[in-house]
């Protein structure tokens, strides 16, 4: 009887053993075949030898003669990590979404390890006045243009400053009530106001304002376009439910258009795919009418499908896609080709809820994102090279405006409480 049991028993267990056993081996046969290229960044020369090692695993080899190497691994996604004698080490983040990598490497200027300093230099007002109010600015070119007013906007006008602070020229009072300021990607400032846009004319220290143009022709040309280049300009393009975002690049000479990335919320497109009827609402942009379906129609946009606010920034001489959907930074060259990403850790960061803002330096070529905690802001420099968070930094003032880093130094607009309406902008060296 126990025999009989015992035989019944192991005819049992070897139908579950083979199906374990094959499971096992189409795992082991799963293999991820990674090729790539190692390059200098500033000569695009090929480089021979670095050392090349996947976390998690012993498995690692270096770069031939041309800099290509060749990997496989078992497992995705998967982080590498790239070190060479002279150059920064370089951590990239590898996922389904390509096979092919080419890695630019920056040549190191210190071979020391970073020290983070504590930022010693309070805030200082830089526009500071008892009469007038900040009302925008920009920061282009070591120039601050401030667009400022006095009485509700009635008295608007246009000035620009040195980095130090030094006024340079003033436009005078316009005859208009301006809205904000725009620096398109060619870096030409205009004044925009409900239903018109100004370019600023400077001239000999003097700011005139050319002849307007209509907003929304205006905004259907200019307002995509993010970046420029001698051959290109790169536009970034929201999809009407704001869930998926396009970026492309069109050829100045031939007006040739190519799409290089497109980014969605997978979860959110997922969750509006389950629930149709909320698309309507999405691709509303202003509120309805009656008071229940403006509460529906705020719940949706506000609450339920937050924008997708992914971003693309020229940082030195590549193009940065900025994914806050899935916290990866993907690096293009100026023609617009993939070469490699990286993994932003941003869900450890445990000092506050990530706003997705993402603010370039475009002088140190250094980039920054921000974390909220109520009413405070704690900037964050991303290495671009790992894509880890460095050197937390809280701005002293709550609430702050429209954050800026130029040059190793913040900028923001904060509203004085106690002083009504009154914006001031205030700089800090980082």
């Amino acid at each position: 009887m126990k025999a009989r049991m015992l035989r019944g028993l192991v005819n049992l267990m070897i139908p579950i053993l083979l199906v374990f056993s094959s499971s096992f081996l189409v795992a082991q046969n799963k293999r991820f075949q990674i090729n790539g290229q190692v390059l200098d960044r500033e000569t695009h020369a090929a480089l021979t030898g670095v050392n090349i090692s996947m976390e998690g695993t012993r498995g690692g080899c270096s770069t031939n003669q041309f800099g290509e190497f060749y990997m496989i691994s078992y497992t995705l996604p998967v982080y590498i990590n790239l070190s060479y004698v002279g150059y920064e080490s370089q951590k990239i983040y590898l996922d389904n979404t390509s096979n092919s990598i080419v890695v630019q490497l920056k040549r190191a200027s210190r071979i020391l390890q970073e020290v983070e300093i504590k930022a010693k230099n309070d805030p200082v007002p830089f526009f500071k006045d008892n009469k007038y109010s900040v009302l925008d600015y920009e920061v282009d070119s070591n120039l601050v243009y401030l667009l400022i007013y006095r009485f509700r906007v009635s008295r608007s006008e246009l000035l620009y400053k040195s980095i130090d602070g030094d006024t340079i020229a003033r436009s005078g009072i316009f005859p208009f009530k301006p809205t904000m300021l725009f620096i398109d990607c060619m870096h030409n400032l205009h004044v925009l106001t409900d239903d018109s846009a100004y370019q600023v004319i400077r001239c000999k220290g003097i700011l005139t304002l050319g002849y307007p143009t209509e907003i929304k022709r205006f905004r259907s040309t200019l307002i995509d376009c993010v970046i420029s280049t001698d051959s290109s300009l790169f536009f970034r393009k929201e999809s009407p439910d704001q869930l998926s975002v396009e970026f492309f690049q069109v050829d100045r000479q031939t007006r040739q258009k190519k799409v290089f990335s497109s980014v969605s919320d997978e979860q959110k497109l997922m969750m509006l795919r389950q629930n149709p009827g909320d698309y309507h609402l999405l691709i509303q942009n202003k509120p309805p009418r009656t008071y229940e379906a403006a509460v529906a129609w705020l719940w949706v946009k506000k609450i339920m499908y937050k924008t997708n606010t992914s971003s693309m920034h020229k940082i030195d001489n590549q193009i940065c896609v900025f994914n806050t959907a899935d916290y990866t930074l993907g690096f293009y060259t100026l023609s617009g080709d993939f070469t490699s990403k990286l993994k932003m850790p941003v869900e450890k960061f445990t000092n506050g809820r990530w706003t997705t803002d993402i603010y370039s330096d475009d002088i140190e070529h250094k980039a920054y994102t921000s974390f909220r905690t109520g009413g405070m802001i704690t900037l964050c420099r991303i290495d671009l090279n790992t894509g880890e968070l460095k050197r937390p930094f809280s701005i002293v003032h709550n609430f702050p405006h429209k954050i800026k880093v130029y040059n190793n130094i913040l900028f923001y607009l904060y509203d004085i409480p106690g002083e009504g309406d009154n914006k001031h902008l205030f700089k800090q060296k980082l």
